[in-house]
């Protein structure tokens, strides 16, 4: 053992983790220097400038291309605290290899940078954050894909807006005053965008500029001045410390690390399950990756992930051992490949970010015509290898109420002359762009907003609700706003009329959802009379009961979601009519065996929800014996008012 100062000693470590780690008597430094020559581990006391201990990382300390090395407390340290305490508290560090500081890619967290939107003087350095945490009886919650409800939201602009009402704006501890909102609503599992502390403040073109004018009121000398433009959504910014919580995220003062497992724990304590997403830059190692998504479940029990697999493969996602028992959403799964490699049985693991469902439900929502087989199959899809999220809106796009104000994008304040961003929308404004009194097009909008909501709350796959949808939120016909740190995508929670409909209508769907089984199956739905009951899972009907409408010019759907295959064969049939017709449409209502009845729980023009209907019991109901009975039940119509949706359940 070396001697180092009167505080520590070290020697060669011998665990194979990267990063600080707290180990036997003491902690271990690990870290991958595979180029340099003269390296060094530098261990600052906070606030000072020089060391406090400046180990040289001889071969001795080297296994492969990583250097361990082990802090502990001297023979003659007067300080009473445990060794991961005092460089917790106390201490920061940085590597140098070849006369170059350098931060670890692996450290807890990154000091200096607790300022959002701000260049912090002085040398950033690596945080330690060895100390204890009581997690206390918290445990993976382990929400089944078909159970989840899941709610896409960024750290600070969700409470960043004075309207929040929340003491801590902008950070973790904010969310958690927030749980009481999320919990009102139903949901049960939340996405954050980027989490990890990354650079926010880009560097954009330069521009020209004057130097301070003289007495004659001209300039002196020319400049270039470089301009700086935020990344407020945090992908691709660099440089990015993937294992540790944002600084700016946290509240002044407060140790990051610490501050994210508290907001787990008290989400996991509500019964919210806390999911990731995570942008790796291209080029990043594997190694690192996969040790980062490992931390992130170990370290801060998180469940699940949202990552980029054209960066991370996904092979490797689905057959690690600790992370194939965790939530990983990708844009695609390859089945065959999976099947090769000896992969199986991942419903509750794998999903598939679904951006084909909202494309295609956009397209609907708006009447485009040849739509109906395409949005049939969307609503149903549930296979039987991996899960599917469904979402309407999403971080990148416009939100829910501008999906329905803006024709086109309006990304003037972006600063890129609104070239950025998609063109292509699959919006419409119902009458006039943007903000309008007109009672006639607000009504309308409120309309095709309550029909989105529920072709995203009807479907098969797990929904996803983009924070703000729920009462309304708007980003001004913003479909980008990457680079918006203020009220454009800052949440407003300024509660209107319009708000508290939107709301209500919301929280009464998903209680909708979740007290019926067949709108959130676990198996894959095979329009088949699997049970010899008489009636397929699911069928497909259009203005006539089982004859759907397929045609180019048919904007007619209606799907029959069968009780018997659900709750041991006693739960309750569903039956949703779209009509995107721009005129009212006469449907037929299936029969159902044993002389069921229909009863409109839902109908989405007349913003009517039967609450009773959500706990009734199914009724068994007494065969008639008159032919006319039987012929005037089979006849039986429903007129379905344009550009609407209503739902009947089995009574």
């Amino acid at each position: 053992m070396n001697q180092g100062n009167r505080m520590f000693e070290y020697r060669v470590g011998d665990t194979m983790a990267f990063g600080v780690t707290k180990v036997p008597d003491g902690v271990q430094f690990a870290v991958y220097l595979p180029d340099g020559k003269d390296c060094f581990l530098k261990v600052y006391k906070k606030g000072r400038k020089e060391p406090a201990l400046r180990i040289a990382l001889t071969d001795k300390y080297k296994k492969g291309s990583v250097y361990f090395v082990t802090l502990c407390k001297a023979k003659d340290c007067t300080d009473p605290r445990e060794i991961a305490d005092i460089l917790s508290e106390d201490y920061e560090y940085l590597y140098e290899a070849d006369g170059v500081e350098r931060p670890d890619a692996y450290a807890d967290y990154i000091t200096g940078r607790d300022s959002w939107g701000k260049r912090t003087k002085g040398q950033q350095r690596c945080g330690i954050c060895v100390q204890d945490f009581s997690w206390g009886e918290d445990i993976p919650l382990r929400i089944p894909y078909s159970d989840l409800i899941l709610y896409q939201l960024h750290v600070r602009g969700y409470t960043k807006h004075s309207s929040s009402k929340v003491k801590h704006k902008g950070t973790f501890c904010g969310l958690v005053e927030k749980i009481p909102h999320l919990r009102d609503l139903g949901i049960n599992a939340v996405m954050l965008l980027p989490a990890y502390d990354f650079d926010e403040l880009e560097p954009s073109e330069k521009r020209q500029g004057q130097a301070p004018a003289g007495e004659n009121g001209q300039g002196t000398a020319e400049k270039e001045e470089p301009l700086v433009k935020v990344n407020y959504w945090g992908y691709g910014a660099e440089p990015a410390f993937y294992f540790a919580p944002k600084a700016s995220y946290a509240c002044k003062g407060a140790c990051p690390s610490t501050e994210f497992k508290e907001m787990v724990k008290a989400f996991h304590t509500n019964g919210i399950e806390v999911l990731m997403d995570i942008y790796f830059s291209p080029g990043t190692n594997l190694v690192l990756m996969m040790d980062c998504l490992r931390s992130w479940v170990l370290k801060y029990h998180i469940d699940g992930f949202r990552v980029n697999q054209e960066v991370m493969p996904s092979l490797s996602l689905a057959s690690d051992p600790l992370l194939s028992g965790v939530k990983i959403l990708g844009n695609y799964w390859d089945i065959n490949m999976l099947h090769g490699a000896g992969i199986v049985g991942r419903k509750d693991a794998l999903a598939e970010y679904n951006e084909g469902f909202m494309n295609d439900a956009r397209r609907f929502l708006k009447s485009d015509e040849g739509m109906v087989e395409r949005v049939a199959g969307m609503f149903a899809r549930n296979a039987k290898e991996h899960s599917f999220v469904n979402f309407i809106t999403h971080v990148n796009g416009f939100t829910l109420m501008d999906l329905v104000s803006y024709d086109i994008k309006h990304n003037e304040e972006n600063g890129e002359m609104n070239q950025d961003g998609t063109e292509f929308n699959y919006s419409w404004n119902c009458g006039a762009e943007g903000k309008t009194r007109k009672k006639m097009i607000m009504e309308r909008r409120m309309t095709q907003i309550r029909n989105a909501l529920i072709m995203l709350f009807t479907s098969q796959g797990t929904p996803m609700l983009l924070a703000g949808d729920e009462f309304g939120n708007t980003q001004f016909g913003n479909n980008n706003a990457y680079c918006q740190d203020n009220a454009i995508s800052w949440i407003q929670w300024n509660m209107t009329q319009t708000s508290k409909e939107i709301y209500d209508f919301v929280k009464n769907l998903i209680r909708f959802r979740k007290s019926f089984p067949v709108l959130h199956q676990k198996n894959a739905l095979r329009m088949m009379d699997t049970l010899s009951c008489g009636m397929p899972d699911l069928s497909i009907h259009g203005l006539q009961a089982w004859r759907p409408d397929y045609s180019n010019y048919s904007r007619m759907l209606a799907m029959l979601y069968y009780g018997a295959y659900v709750e041991e064969g006693k739960g309750r049939s569903v039956y949703v009519i779209y009509n995107m017709f721009w005129e009212p449409k006469a449907f037929d209502l299936p029969n159902l065996p044993n002389r069921g009845k229909w009863k409109v729980i839902i109908d989405s023009y007349d913003n009517s929800f039967d609450e009773s209907l959500l706990t009734a019991k199914k009724k068994t109901v007494a065969k008639k014996k008159k032919k006319e009975e039987r012929q005037a039940q089979f006849q039986r119509k429903t007129v379905v008012a344009p550009r609407s949706v209503v739902i009947f359940v089995e009574e």
